[in-house]
């Protein structure tokens, strides 16, 4: 089994920079869901009839 760098993890991590700011309605277009690919594995975002974001594996 791999260890997997969990560093992010931590309260003692800094962040060094601003973080960004993406506007996901030119992601989204007209399907209101987004795949998107993280370590090998697929997740969808997804905006609900409610316009809230739902993430899901």
């Amino acid at each position: 089994m791999q260890t997997k760098d969990k560093s992010f993890l931590k309260k003692e991590t800094q962040l060094t920079e601003t973080p960004n700011v993406i506007d996901i309605r030119p992601l989204m277009g007209e399907l209101n869901y987004v795949d998107l690919l993280h370590e090998g594995e697929t997740y969808r975002l997804r905006i609900t009839k409610f316009r809230k974001l739902i993430l899901t594996k």
